[in-house]
């Protein structure tokens, strides 16, 4: 089946389970990756103004041209990137001039990065878990109403034993010294939850946590360089035959818009593994689950704002 007939397929999904997120405000970040696209091509379909905060404005404009001619909506662009406060700080100005924003939905996110200081602290937690939990701290102060839908993985049921939860120095100290990829990515995304789920429960917040399952999207892109030549020249294509679409990965994260989620409950998908499949609710891994962790992550977490 070609890719048309699969988004046909798919929006037939949406218009049965997405009946709220209709002509709203929404506010989303990684709209050039594949599942952000997958995101603003549904939103846009129904009608909502999307706010794009977006790192490559070339590539934002396309897409926003692509599809307000397609769906006729409303799409605005704002400079954004996780690995630029300054660009966070002057993003959360503009927006605090919208009379509201009814969702956030934070897609942006890095994958077996080579290791990389920026100001002290490897640039995966950054992107992945510092800068997002700065953003949406600020974001709720001045919308406390938004609704925010974070996507994670299913990484994040990792162990973090080893790191050093009793005062900024060690944390951080411990966190860098990860050398492998995938294990930094995990923690990084295990780090995002803990701060969310006990902001969630110390302030009442909407906040899901939602994970799109396993798709090839550009965290796999040659331009990264996060692996050998020889991994791209066959396991794209092989993942392309193995791993569901974007577009369809997209569907778990645009689901937990339409989704209130208990603190131990998360959307993805169905099937083995909950990788490949429709959405559906599950229960988050206990390790994810630790109050006293949590909270230390979260006080922790505050500290490193400043």
């Amino acid at each position: 089946m070609n890719m048309e007939k699969q988004k046909n397929k798919y929006t037939k999904r949406v218009d049965q389970n997405i009946k709220e997120v209709k002509n709203k405000v929404v506010l989303i970040n990684g709209v050039t990756g594949g599942i952000g696209e997958g995101l603003l091509y549904f939103l846009s379909y129904l009608n909502n103004h999307v706010i794009a905060l977006i790192r490559n404005l070339k590539e934002g404009e396309k897409l926003k041209n692509k599809y307000e001619a397609q769906f006729k909506n409303k799409i605005d662009l704002i400079y954004m990137d996780y690995l630029d406060k300054d660009s966070i700080d002057k993003a959360l100005e503009s927006i605090k001039n919208l009379a509201k924003v009814d969702y956030f939905i934070n897609v942006s996110g890095i994958y077996h990065q080579n290791y990389e200081l920026k100001n002290s602290i490897e640039k995966t937690y950054v992107v992945n878990y510092i800068a997002p939990t700065y953003f949406i701290t600020k974001l709720l102060e001045c919308f406390p109403e938004t609704k925010t839908i974070a996507t994670s993985s299913v990484t994040s049921s990792t162990s973090i034993k080893k790191i050093n939860l009793e005062n900024n120095e060690n944390y951080l100290s411990s966190l860098n010294k990860i050398i492998n990829k995938t294990k930094r990515y995990a923690i990084s995304k295990h780090l995002l939850n803990s701060y969310l789920l006990y902001l969630k429960e110390k302030s009442g917040k909407n906040i899901v946590i939602a994970h799109p399952g396993v798709a090839l999207t550009n965290l796999f892109n040659k331009k990264n360089k996060a692996y050998g030549s020889w991994f791209y020249l066959f396991v794209p294509t092989l993942m392309k035959l193995v791993f569901m679409d974007s577009f369809k990965a997209s569907l778990s994260i645009l689901y937990g818009t339409e989704k209130n989620t208990k603190l131990n409950k998360r959307v993805g998908p169905r099937g083995l593994f909950h990788s490949w499949g429709y959405p559906k609710i599950y229960s988050l891994s206990k390790k994810n689950l630790r109050k006293n962790e949590n909270q230390k992550i979260y006080n922790l977490t505050k500290e490193l704002f400043k």
